[in-house]
């Protein structure tokens, strides 16, 4: 379950199920995820980090004696398989800020496994580069990948280099080589710096109104912000918006390759 691609409510339906009439649209009574688990079995968790704090009263609620009820539902029910979460985010840092509670951290971070970034992998052993765009091309071209392998990666070594840090992570090689294969060209997005952020607010709201700022540009500067400041208050204080619309605004995708200050 994808935790930052849901709102709460999708998110306690998707995870717990719900009732008849629980909701707008709830037509029928629906069994969750954690319905649907078999014993042996194991509910993914991702972004775990972006989870409402009223979920984290309830997924705790799970993890400690596996019991939960479908949305509208006095009935508890029983989860008997695993929790697997994961995260981009530094989680000791949503502690301290608030955004996480304390108990559902040490309840799940028994056994942590640390995923090292695509630019510490290649840093030990650039030789995987080649390794990753095959599989990356084969995933696209099936049995022609291996005739474009030697090409695609002469042209990221030659146009992009050894030293460029992949910010993006694997989503952003994955980008790299469809566009390689597809254009022969690749883009790194822009990003906004950060001594731009909060100083020219003016500026960019100019240039999206002339027009010489690209949709793909406002949603990157309006991440990169949020990034920095780490809350959608502050973001909307920064650039002048209202609240809800950078939350409709923000690029998830780019926000997992910026650097944040819950990461710092």
């Amino acid at each position: 379950v994808n935790l930052s691609a849901l709102s709460p409510t999708l998110i306690e339906s998707e995870l717990f199920g719900h009732c008849r009439g629980a909701f707008t649209g709830a037509l029928a009574d629906r069994p969750g995820w954690l319905e649907g688990c078999p014993s042996h079995g194991a509910v993914f968790l991702d972004e775990i980090g972006e989870l409402d704090p009223t979920l984290q009263v309830k997924l705790l609620r799970v993890v400690q004696d596996g019991s939960y009820s479908r949305i509208c539902e006095a009935r508890q029910r029983q989860f008997s398989g695993k929790l697997v979460a994961a995260t981009h985010r530094d989680l000791t840092e949503a502690m301290r800020d608030g955004r996480f509670r304390e108990d559902l951290y040490y309840r799940l971070c028994s056994d942590q496994i640390r995923t090292p970034a695509l630019r510490e992998q290649l840093d030990d052993r650039p030789e995987a580069l080649r390794g990753l765009i095959s599989f990356l091309a084969h995933g696209l071209l099936g049995n022609e990948a291996k005739e474009l392998t030697d090409e695609v990666e002469a042209w990221i070594l030659t146009h992009i280099g050894t030293d460029y840090r992949w910010p993006g992570n694997f989503r952003e090689l994955e980008q790299c080589v469809r566009n390689v294969l597809v254009r022969q060209k690749y883009e790194p997005q822009r990003q906004a710096k950060p001594q731009e952020m909060g100083s020219g607010t003016a500026d960019w709201l100019r240039e999206a109104e002339q027009g010489t700022l690209t949709f793909a540009e406002l949603l990157s500067y309006c991440t990169a912000v949020y990034a920095k400041v780490g809350s959608y208050q502050q973001t909307a204080e920064v650039l002048g918006l209202d609240r809800r619309t950078v939350r409709s605004k923000m690029d998830r995708e780019l926000l997992k390759t910026l650097p944040s200050r819950q990461n710092r």
